[in-house]
């Protein structure tokens, strides 16, 4: 049986009008396949619970998770204030789970989201569904980062590829949401995992440079880091951005803190980067993942060209990555910085990865993190991130 994609979206400000429009489109776009799984994107202006459990009714009974966003989309736009789906109809063994208390216990979270995963893969070798993928969505506020990835990995399998992404809150930094119509809150996270005869194909890219000079991490503990070079980290972000004409405050700085992101340099390399979140009392910064006290760290930030460029880059590794198969439909989870580089030009990065992939299905959000540990790669969380998963015909 080949997989089928479809996708949908439709504007708010009801819930339940909303996913059910755009959920009914993405049914249609299947001609007549039965959906065997689908993701709900929301805007935190909307229930979450709410277009949920609408989405669920419209779409015959397929397994579903979703969260809240920093901006939905499909092939047909970024929105916000609206719901973006993607329904899925295959004959792929799948399993799917949702966890609580992420922030607390990032690795029981994770394990919880795996329970079951070996019976599952073992059921699935038997028929001939060799390759497994995970699909995951977290709280993107908990700071779980890298320690919730390496635990899903741990508790899976060799070979076995994450992907996803932190859910946002459209940058207020308040409450973001994750679930599936029977459970959904803070503090969550849900996953489905996917076992396929082929493989789902993954691809990165960031296209960010340095904007600073080199700076070292003096002082930091797990996803907080307090000092910069001898000085508060925020003291940092507030002389990088007066030098640009903006004046910070700790309770305004949350867009600046996301769209310049703190990057951590390998080798004269930008190799990962890290979302500040918040800012303590203390001038600290609160970030998505963790940054190591030592580590050599840049300010970030990109032109729209190079972003667009990453975009396709991502995709063109994606649809290598699926081993001769064609893709179907697209799932993309894109880091908030890049939305508000591109801003009205979002749709060039949604054209780039359609002009790799053809003229497929697309969906995604606007994330606080995005998630991807395949083919070996030591980094399992990313910010700043095109996160491009190509679903086989």
């Amino acid at each position: 049986m080949a997989n089928k994609v479809g996708s949908g979206r439709a504007g708010g400000p009801d819930a339940v009008r909303a996913s059910t429009e755009a959920t009914r489109a993405a049914l249609e776009a299947l001609n007549g396949a039965v959906p065997a799984f689908g993701f709900v994107f929301a805007s935190p202006a909307l229930s979450l619970s709410g277009c949920l459990r609408a989405a669920s009714e419209v779409a015959r009974g397929a397994k579903l998770a979703g969260c809240t966003t920093a901006g939905e989309f499909t092939e047909r736009g970024l929105i916000h204030g609206g719901v973006a789906v993607l329904l899925v109809s295959t004959d792929s063994p799948l399993l799917g789970r949702v966890a609580r208390d992420v922030a607390a216990a990032p690795q029981d979270a994770a394990r919880a989201l795996c329970e079951g995963f070996h019976r599952a893969a073992g059921s699935g070798r038997q028929k001939g569904f060799v390759c497994s993928t995970t699909i995951a969505l977290v709280d993107g506020l908990s700071g779980a980062g890298e320690r919730f990835v390496e635990s899903i990995v741990e508790s899976t399998q060799a070979l076995h590829q994450v992907v996803g992404g932190a859910a946002g809150d459209e940058g207020k930094f308040q409450a973001t949401h994750v679930g599936e119509p029977e459970r959904a809150g803070s503090d969550m996270a849900a996953a489905i995992h996917l076992f396929s005869r082929s493989p789902w194909g993954v691809g990165i890219g960031h296209g960010l440079e340095a904007t600073t000079a080199k700076m070292r991490v003096t002082r930091a503990k797990g996803n907080v880091v307090q000092e910069i070079d001898g000085r508060p980290a925020f003291a940092v972000y507030q002389e990088h951005a007066s030098k640009r004409g903006v004046q910070l405050s700790a309770a305004t700085a949350g867009e600046y803190l996301i769209a310049n992101e703190l990057g951590i340099i390998v080798a004269g390399k930008v190799t990962r980067a890290r979302a500040p979140l918040s800012v303590g009392k203390d001038g600290s910064l609160n970030c998505a993942a963790e940054v190591p006290q030592g580590a050599h760290v840049a300010i970030l930030d990109g032109k729209p060209d190079t972003m667009v460029a990453a975009a396709k880059q991502a995709a063109e590794e994606a649809l290598q990555n699926l081993q001769g198969q064609s893709p179907a439909g697209v799932l993309l989870f894109d880091c908030v910085c890049r939305g508000l580089i591109l801003k009205d030009g979002f749709q060039r990065e949604i054209d780039a990865v359609r002009g790799v992939m053809g003229e497929v299905p697309v969906a995604g959000f606007l994330t606080y993190g995005e998630i991807a540990s395949y083919s070996g790669r030591i980094e399992s969380w990313h910010n700043t991130t095109a996160v491009v998963l190509a679903i086989p015909k």
